[in-house]
């Protein structure tokens, strides 16, 4: 009988321990989905606020166009576009992303900084007329473009598990 009991106890304790194993790799599995989630939630925000940022710049200049606001005001609020574009690319550096969306991170934010200079080269433009600084923006709109499409792919990619 002694045997039988110490056998049900050994039995029990690998019971309990495959158990907490069980619970222990559900729960970290669970706080890895969560925060995933939070990055990607934190980081689409990030996006978004580009995205607002560079709609509002160059609604500004529309408006200056239609004669809505004064050339004064337009570069008012590029100084304004300026230090909120600064304060937006500092958020890159307080994500904490998963290993798998480093480098997608680190595309996009090179887009924004990219984006960033290229506004800094379109008001040089509007300020001087000088064509060479329309030619940079250009450049650098463009480049910045491409650096946010391979970011999205990175994204993507390290989302669903595919690498290209």
């Amino acid at each position: 009988m002694k045997k039988f009991k110490k056998q049900n106890i050994v039995i029990l304790a690998i019971a309990i321990t495959i158990f907490a194993g069980i619970v222990f790799y559900n729960y970290s599995a669970d706080q890895t989905r969560q925060k995933g989630f939070v990055f990607g939630t934190e980081l689409e925000k990030i996006q978004n606020e580009v995205k607002d940022l560079q709609t509002e710049f160059y609604s500004k200049k529309t408006q200056w166009e239609e004669g809505t606001i004064t050339k004064e005001e337009l570069f008012q609020h590029y100084e304004h576009h300026i230090k909120k574009f600064e304060e937006i690319i500092v958020k890159y550096d307080n994500l904490v992303p998963p290993e798998s969306f480093k480098s997608a991170v680190d595309l996009l934010k090179l887009s924004s900084q990219t984006q960033l200079d290229s506004d800094r080269q379109f008001i040089e433009w509007m300020k001087t007329g000088d064509e060479s600084f329309k030619i940079r923006s250009d450049s650098q709109y463009q480049q910045a473009l491409e650096y946010e499409m391979t970011g999205l792919v990175e994204y993507y990619s390290a989302k669903t598990g595919v690498r290209p």
